[in-house]
């Protein structure tokens, strides 16, 4: 007898299975699942796009340091290439000068292609650290543009000539007192001061960089969560409960899903029986008709007609021998 012909003999409704206390979680569970799924789904998304952009970020703070570093090491060099230059010109007479090999016209030419360089590299710097918002390196640019605005203020009149003439007093001062050593220690400072800088933000995105990561374990094991409690659980809980009855909740008695539970139990029943009556009838023996359960029962009328079929074949082949 089922658990719902004794609730009905004895006057009782079944339980609906929503009044019951033990699934109201469990129906809270199933109307926020969508919740979840979106929540979790936007989680994932997020982090990944956040951990991609932070390695983005990462990779060009790298080339970025690298292109202004290569910058600054440019400017170094051309510096060094005019300061030897304008020197030569200066003993350019002596025969001393002469006797080593130093030409001024070579010299004029060099400190011309190192003036160049000077100029474009710090163009190159102040062009790609434009849109900095640290007030420190703004500060330190803005002192590397006016002592290279000094040194080429000095310069430009030479420069601008023709040919070689003589040296003035400005354009001799201009790698002397406050020229070239302030200029080096103007970039010097910029080197140290942008180093510190660029670590700092490479450190910031590595941080973000591992909290999306955490976010993205969050968003992933949310979603693994999820899906084993979807799928995963009422199968192994379909499962135990039937191979183990006893397994069977309490707190579900008299309820639909015991009635479920029951309707499964009774065919995985009546799947034994007809594995016995199979097996039986091919091994030779003859088994009994399989009991019927209702007077519908077709499993039933299909084993007494196979009987039968088969008790025909038999005398068909006795007789035939």
């Amino acid at each position: 007898m089922t658990a719902q012909e004794r609730l009905r003999r004895g006057g009782q409704k079944p339980r609906s299975i929503w009044n019951n206390a033990c699934v109201k979680s469990h129906r809270l569970l199933r109307a926020i699942d969508p919740a979840i799924w979106a929540f979790a789904l936007t989680l994932a998304v997020t982090s990944i796009w956040g951990f991609w952009h932070s390695l983005s970020r990462i990779q060009q703070t790298l080339e970025h340091y690298s292109f202004t570093h290569r910058y600054l090491n440019q400017l170094e060099s051309a510096l060094v290439e005019m300061e030897r230059s304008l020197l030569g010109l200066v003993h350019a007479d002596s025969r001393k000068a002469r006797f080593v090999g130093y030409e001024p016209e070579v010299l004029w030419s060099d400190l011309k292609r190192g003036y160049r360089k000077a100029d474009a590299a710090t163009g190159d710097i102040l062009a790609s650290l434009a849109r900095t918002n640290d007030p420190s390196l703004k500060q330190s640019l803005i002192r590397i543009e006016r002592e290279w605005a000094e040194i080429r203020s000095r310069l430009i009149e030479y420069l601008e000539a023709e040919s070689r003439g003589s040296i003035n007093l400005s354009t001799l001062r201009t790698f002397t007192f406050r020229g070239q050593d302030t200029l080096d220690n103007a970039v010097r400072d910029f080197k140290s001061l942008y180093q510190v800088h660029q670590e700092n933000m490479i450190r910031s995105s590595l941080y973000t960089l591992a909290g999306y990561l955490v976010m993205i374990c969050v968003s992933f094991g949310l979603l693994g969560w999820i899906a084993w409690r979807r799928w995963v659980f009422p199968l192994r809980w379909l499962r135990r409960v039937s191979t183990q009855p006893e397994a069977f909740p309490a707190c579900l008695h008299g309820t639909d899903w015991e009635t479920i539970y029951q309707r499964l139990m009774y065919q995985e029943q009546r799947l034994r029986t007809v594995e016995v009556f199979m097996r039986d009838l091919a091994m030779g023996r003859t088994p009994k008709p399989i009991q019927p359960t209702s007077a519908s029962d077709s499993l039933a009328r299909s084993s007494t007609w196979l009987l039968k079929r088969m008790e025909q074949l038999n005398s068909q082949r006795r007789e035939a021998v």
